[in-house]
């Protein structure tokens, strides 16, 4: 990522989903469950009282393997770094009954409905905020005008009519219990989201960018360029490497840069030797002028020129 997200404060919303993650919870651990007065007259709580039934039904090491995926895919940071593995659906399934089969189908039906339908619900507008409001803060406090994954497309600001697709990082169509947690859940630009990343699913290529890190972000983007040609592109990290990989991997980012910088790369030079020619200025002092003109680094595109004219030499 050329720069991570930060951290939304949203009090009502993380509450939302601590008392969705409670009652999963209750029902895994066979503890009497207390449904909250707003999910009493809802779809929601028919639903939670199939699965709470289905899964009584089920082998006891089949809950045992439920219960294990709930306490994993809820820890988002731990399975970026891999320092924990995911249990999929498609694995939860393997040799299970035909009961089990029943419960984890209406599991997925609940995942679905909470991720489409919850902040929907008649009183959620006033409190924890519709997506559509949650973007506006995510624009205003954390995007730096580009998407975060590629650095070329805009994102849609906070005023316009419509929104970025919220992605989820790990497919909720592949793992449960993750459709509706915060971590797992932001804006990116549709090129990355629909073209490239698709339902692809990170923990296939390795360590990926945990979206949310504190870390200070040190990929720095590199070119080589000889005879007014790009010759080869890279990006360096001494925190990221193998993040950088699976980015690429999942993104496309190096050839999506490459192409950008190519079609730009004359007209930047232009700029430069107008520079000079303006202000008798040799070469050097306006390619300096200009890098240092490359401010905010993420706005225009800027970041990708600043490196281009620092590797022309």
């Amino acid at each position: 990522m050329w720069y991570f997200y930060k951290k939304i404060d949203n009090e009502e919303l993380d509450n939302l989903i601590n008392q969705i993650n409670n009652l999963f919870s209750k029902i895994l651990n066979d503890e009497t469950c207390i449904y909250p007065d707003w999910m009493r007259e809802t779809r929601l709580k028919v639903d939670f009282e199939k699965f709470r039934q289905a899964y009584k039904l089920c082998l006891n090491d089949e809950k045992n393997r439920l219960i294990k995926a709930f306490e994993l895919n809820i820890k988002i940071e731990e399975i970026c770094k891999m320092e924990i593995i995911p249990i999929s659906y498609e694995k939860l399934l393997t040799n299970s009954s035909d009961e089990f089969h029943k419960c984890i189908e209406i599991l997925q039906s609940i995942q679905s409905y909470l991720y489409s339908n919850l902040l929907k619900l008649k009183g959620f507008e006033e409190t924890a905020g519709t997506l559509k409001t949650y973007y506006e803060r995510f624009y205003n406090e954390t995007i730096e005008y580009v998407c975060p994954f590629c650095g070329l497309d805009n994102m849609l600001t906070s005023k316009d009519l419509y929104r970025e697709a919220f992605d989820h990082y790990f497919p909720k169509s592949k793992y449960p219990f993750v459709s509706f947690l915060r971590e797992n859940l932001f804006p990116i630009c549709h090129t990355c989201n629909s073209t490239y990343k698709g339902e692809k699913d990170p923990k296939d290529y390795g360590r990926t960018f945990y979206p949310f890190a504190p870390d200070l972000n040190d990929c720095e983007l590199l070119f080589e360029i000889k005879t007014d040609e790009i010759v080869d592109v890279d990006i360096k990290s001494e925190k990221f490497i193998n993040e950088i990989n699976t980015w690429n991997e999942l993104f496309g980012i190096k050839d999506r840069i490459r192409n950008f910088a190519e079609v730009n790369l004359s007209g930047w030079l232009s700029n430069v030797t107008e520079v000079m020619h303006n202000y008798n200025l040799s070469f050097e002092q306006a390619r300096n002028g200009e890098m240092n003109s490359c401010n905010p680094k993420m706005q225009g595109q800027k970041f990708i020129k600043k490196a281009i004219l620092k590797a022309y030499k």
